[in-house]
């Protein structure tokens, strides 16, 4: 798998949320997990369904605070049953958005709440994968036919 985190504003940055390390914690995450994380490079050379979870956090500083959105993604190759051979890249499986807001001073104390998310993934993905007939297990996400509690309808891919 893949971690892409979109670029954080440049305010945002100033005062203490760094890109890297936003990635870096959905990496450690990933990697305590038993996950595999792959460069792009080798991400679609090597690993089937190229998994990419995608992270972005939105922020807007305003009087002291910052408002904020945190969305996660599972992006994975798909291809047609009836015409396998084209490929594309597919959103299929997405986190409830998190917002909320924070005061400046304090903002790195949203890398918790990302760590947070990232482990909600993969407990998605174990459940998804014990759910799965033995050496069926999906590639690289969680099962999107249900959504998980207190999930709205809307947060599924």
């Amino acid at each position: 798998m893949h971690v892409e985190v979109e670029p954080i504003n440049a305010d945002a940055e100033q005062d203490g949320l760094v890109s890297a390390d936003v990635r870096a914690d959905v990496e450690s995450v990933l990697r305590g997990a038993g996950m595999g994380v792959h460069t792009p490079s080798r991400l679609f050379a090597d690993v089937p369904g190229t998994p990419v979870l995608h992270v972005d956090v939105m922020t807007v500083r305003l009087d002291g605070r910052y408002a904020y959105s945190l969305r996660l993604e599972l992006w994975q190759g798909v291809r047609l049953t009836r015409e396998p051979s084209p490929s594309a890249l597919a959103l299929t499986w997405s986190a409830a958005q998190i917002v909320g807001t924070v005061p400046a001073e304090s903002l790195t104390e949203l890398r918790p709440t990302i760590r947070s998310a990232a482990q909600d993934f993969v407990e998605e993905c174990r459940i998804a994968t014990a759910a799965q007939p033995s050496g069926t297990a999906p590639p690289g996400g969680p099962d999107t036919s249900r959504p998980r509690p207190g999930a709205s309808s809307s947060g599924w891919g």
